[in-house]
């Protein structure tokens, strides 16, 4: 038997259909927050009620210990990021260029990085297509 709660004329059985900023002034910053305030998406909130059920194992304590520290939260831009990539992919290749023992490695480097920026940008290119339809 399904419940129909309603309450303030919104029907709860078919959910948020969609998000309307119309009645808001979107050009006031102060309304929005600051991205960098904002947690990345892969440390969400934690459920408190989760926290005091679950009790710790190891897996967690090891997921715990091998999360990377984020220092720079720039870093978690898209656009940023992949401005340091293609800096680093410039600096390597300007590295490799000199032959010196080590430029063997460098090289190996430098097709990794063009095959992780190659596969970046295919993964753009999928992604705008199925924005478009």
């Amino acid at each position: 038997m399904p419940t129909n709660i309603t309450g303030n004329s919104l029907a709860l059985e078919r959910g948020i259909e969609g998000i309307s900023h119309l009645n808001r002034n979107n050009g006031d910053y102060d309304l929005w927050p600051e991205r960098r305030s904002l947690p990345p998406p892969s440390q969400g909130v934690k459920a408190h009620l989760a926290e005091l059920l679950n009790t710790p194992d190891t897996a967690r304590y090891l997921y715990a210990v091998l999360q990377p520290t984020i220092t720079n939260p720039e870093l978690l831009l898209p656009a940023k990021f992949h401005a340091i990539l293609a800096k680093a992919l410039k600096d390597l290749r300007t590295t490799a260029a000199k032959k010196d023992e080590s430029s063997r490695t460098i090289n190996r480097a430098v097709r990794l990085l063009n095959e992780e920026v190659g596969l970046r940008e295919l993964a753009q290119m999928y992604r705008s297509a199925l924005y478009q339809g």
